[in-house]
């Protein structure tokens, strides 16, 4: 389906342009409060079956402080900083397991928040390149002031390239774009929230999907819409190609390569969106997947996981033109319509994920307020592996609060202003 970017460009700036900063705040509060327990207890920096000098119990406290406050490498730091130690079994405790639950969640979170970041970065390189701006122009290295330096030129450029099209006498000039689908496997969520709650067991109660629709097989009948790959005519939307006459509806009226989906009148021969008479085969959601009866600190772990394992379809963004362009603009609108279909589609596909991500840190955040009561009956490893995912994950939120600023910023360089 077609639709215009700019309004929801507008929205997304408005909804995430500083989400993270009190989240940052808030987790440097929690740190010292994880601190000043610690070192008022010394003996919860000690294993059980170890009790081991007052004097090394406060050194470790002093590097546990350390390991807290500071804000590390980005995003991914915490995987190179979390050995095989803290990703194992740290204890059959409910303190250890809420701390072996917030890792894996810190953990995933902080993988996905570098590897967005590095995305983002590539993609605007290669506006850049498709708009001919030099590399010496596209930020220097991999930081995240290469990443700002990078993307604030591209949108700069085409802005004032689209601005240049407009301009001219008698055209008309639509940005039109198809936004990517991203999807989580229900059957995935539901062995990840296993393995972290062990009330829940997959399948014993139907999940939904919040904010988004089940998808999958559907063996009966199906009630929603149904989705099949065709390469003809479509009676209904057309989510692909069309080679014909279109509408911004996303109808076809000529040849559709790609998926038609239309409303399901019981049996679906191809993907059931919305619901099935029997269980889904296969089933995806496009929200967010909510389990019956799992611990918030499990939930967190696996929305964490599970966003930055989600699979995305990549949409599509393209210059529709009405009129004759003279012969003065035909290399820029040449330029920009490469961009758009190239580095432009991976942006809003990245876009998607990183809103993803950070409803999912969101999470991971909120759980972390829970970790000081937590330690006071867990050893020193314990503690020490908590203080450093909570550093990890510090860093990692900065990152995705740059990540989700420059991809509005990008995606909403379209709009006619």
């Amino acid at each position: 389906m077609a639709v215009t970017l700019a309004s929801g460009a507008t929205r997304s700036a408005l909804e995430y342009r500083h989400p993270f900063e009190p989240m940052r705040n808030s987790l440097r509060r929690d740190a010292a409060v994880v601190f000043d327990r610690a070192r008022s207890r010394g003996e919860t920096f000690r294993p059980r079956e170890e009790r081991e000098p007052t004097m090394r119990n406060q050194k470790m406290g002093l590097g546990l402080m350390v390991l807290l406050t500071s804000c590390g490498t980005l995003g991914g730091g915490v995987g190179g900083m979390m050995g095989a130690t803290c990703r194992g079994d740290l204890g059959g405790t409910a303190g250890a397991q809420k701390v072996e639950a917030f890792i894996a969640a810190s953990s995933a979170f902080a993988g996905a928040s570098v590897e967005l970041q590095s995305g983002l970065l590539n993609a605007c390189r290669q506006i850049g390149h498709e708009l001919a701006i030099p590399d010496s122009e596209l930020g220097a290295g991999d930081s995240p002031e290469a990443l700002r330096a990078a993307c604030s030129r591209v949108s700069t450029q085409l802005r004032a390239d689209l601005a240049d099209i407009r301009a001219a006498a008698g055209v008309r000039v639509e940005v039109v774009t198809q936004l990517p689908r991203c999807e989580v496997s229900v059957d995935a969520y539901g062995r990840c929230a296993a393995e972290c709650d062990a009330s829940y067991t997959p399948g014993s109660a139907q999940v939904t999907c919040e904010g988004g629709e089940l998808r999958g097989g559907c063996t009966a009948q199906c009630t929603g819409h149904c989705a099949v790959e065709v390469n003809g005519a479509c009676e209904g939307v057309c989510e692909g190609a069309c080679e014909g006459s279109s509408s911004s509806g996303g109808s076809c009226g000529g040849v559709c390569r790609g998926r038609c989906v239309a409303r399901a009148t019981g049996s679906c021969g191809g993907e059931c969106r919305g619901g099935c008479s029997v269980a889904f085969t296969a089933p995806r959601c496009t929200g967010h997947v909510v389990p019956p009866r799992v611990n918030a600190d499990c939930r967190a772990a696996c929305d964490a996981r599970l966003s930055a394992e989600a699979s995305c379809a990549p949409g599509r963004a393209e210059i529709n033109i009405t009129g004759n362009v003279g012969s003065n603009l035909q290399e820029k609108v040449a330029r920009v319509q490469a961009a758009l279909r190239g580095g432009f589609t991976q942006v809003l596909l990245l876009h998607s994920r990183v809103e993803q991500a950070a409803s999912a840190g969101a999470a991971v955040v909120r759980s972390a307020q829970d970790l000081p009561g937590a330690l006071g009956a867990v050893g020193a490893q314990v503690t020490a592996c908590a203080g450093i995912a909570t550093s990890g994950l510090v860093s990692a939120v900065g990152s995705i609060n740059v990540s989700m600023q420059v991809s509005v910023e990008v995606s909403g360089s379209v709009s006619a202003r």
